[in-house]
């Protein structure tokens, strides 16, 4: 047996009903996408349907002088020039009304009703002006073409009427001459143009609505690549977050802190500005964690975290640098002034206790600050600042120890 093997060629996507478009009417089957498509051709079809009746109104006015011309002021020039006036006035006022009301181009029964009152005129013409009538003729097959050309999105509308416009003129030849040559010819010519129109705008609106299809589905495709690369630029961020970020607390971590440590130390030194680090170690947490749990222990390091996002500066950091260890950097501020905000920081710490189910636990912390010496790197910086922090717990807990210069340590005040 044979098995039939797959084709290597290009595979063509099915169009699903919605996106069908007529065979005869060249619109989409869906009412709403056939409407989408039309709001989005607004600007040109709003634009070449002025433009049209702007140039049809001027050739009914300009034609005037050579009805004079082969008239005179007889009454059939005066049928004519009244038509002819009345005629332009509602070309220039549908003008106007496009403008207030653009909506009106999409639909096209307005130009083709002024198509229907027009070609009268020209059926006149080969009664009262016999002898233009070849030029009659050519201006017919015109317009014939004018209205597929002008009515782009609504080949529907545009035929019937053009249908109107040959059998009116074949009608008008047909009552004004006896020959047959002339009969039949003029049929043919003014038939001829609607057809190949009608063949033309049908394939030209199938090409055009299968194009709206492929942009359609390019921006989609665009939109989804867009939300895609946001998506990925959010979860890198969040991961950047993550890795920056201590979990528990929100606040940053020791890797954040020696990244914004290397930007301020450098401004620092630049500047000839001080810049001073304080280490920070919760007192007996060991104490917290094994009377309330982890999860109460937890519940301490979340209240300090938010303690200290709320009570620095803007341009302080302060970090979770280990499990109950906290780091805090402070540009600008001497070792002094360091330890008053620091000082000031643990007071607050140990008179706000911190809930632990109905039970309030106070909790308190030592500190040692360090200023950052010429040439010093964080590594340096912290140990002299934990130096200071181990002389505090030493000393008994529950205050501020400043490292000096001579690594000499000495509780302030």
């Amino acid at each position: 047996m044979w098995a039939a093997m797959p084709s290597a060629g290009p595979q063509t996507r099915a169009l699903p009903p919605s996106e069908r478009v007529s065979p005869l009417r060249g619109e989409f089957v869906d009412a709403a996408l056939e409407q989408a498509f039309r709001e989005s051709t607004l600007p040109r079809v709003l634009s070449e349907q002025r433009t049209g009746l702007v140039l049809w109104a001027a050739l009914m006015i300009v034609f005037v002088v050579p009805d004079y011309v082969a008239l005179g002021a007889v009454p059939n020039f005066w049928i004519l020039a009244v038509y002819r006036a009345v005629f332009a006035l509602m070309l220039l006022a549908t003008v106007q009304v496009l403008g207030r009301r653009p909506a009106l181009a999409l639909r096209g029964h307005v130009l083709m009703g002024l198509a229907l009152l027009g070609y009268p005129f020209f059926f006149l013409l080969y009664g009262l002006r016999p002898e233009i009538r070849s030029f009659n003729t050519g201006a017919i097959m015109v317009i014939q073409l004018m209205l597929f050309l002008f009515v782009p999105v609504r080949v529907t509308l545009a035929a019937p009427v053009a249908l109107f416009g040959a059998v009116g003129a074949t009608l008008g030849v047909w009552l004004t001459t006896t020959e047959v040559f002339v009969k039949v010819g003029t049929a043919f010519l003014v038939a001829l143009p609607a057809v190949l129109g009608y063949a033309a705008a049908l394939r030209q609106q199938k090409t055009e609505r299968q194009e709206y299809l492929l942009r359609r589905q390019l921006q989609e495709a665009n939109r989804e690549l867009q939300d895609e690369v946001a998506r990925r630029v959010a979860l890198q961020d969040e991961l950047e977050r993550h890795a920056s970020t201590d979990v528990l607390t929100g606040l940053p971590n020791r890797r954040a802190l020696g990244e914004r440590f290397a930007t301020e130390s450098v401004r620092a030194q630049r500047r000839s500005e001080p810049l001073s680090l304080a280490l920070m170690d919760l007192d007996h947490f060991k104490r917290v964690n094994d009377t309330h749990g982890h999860a109460g222990g937890d519940a301490v390091l979340r209240a300090l975290g938010a303690m200290c996002l709320r009570s620095f500066r803007g341009a302080d950091m302060a970090a979770r640098v280990g499990g109950e260890e906290f780091a805090v950097m402070l540009p600008d501020a001497k070792l002094e002034s360091a330890a008053s905000v620091m000082q000031r920081f643990i007071d607050q710490l140990a008179a706000t206790p911190t809930m632990i189910g109905d039970q309030a636990v106070a909790v308190t912390a030592t500190v040692g600050v360090a200023q950052q010496q010429a040439g010093e790197d964080l590594i340096a910086l912290m140990a002299r600042a934990d130096a200071a922090l181990y002389a505090g717990k030493q000393a008994g807990r529950n205050r501020v120890v400043l490292a000096l210069p001579a690594s000499a340590a000495s509780a302030p005040g």
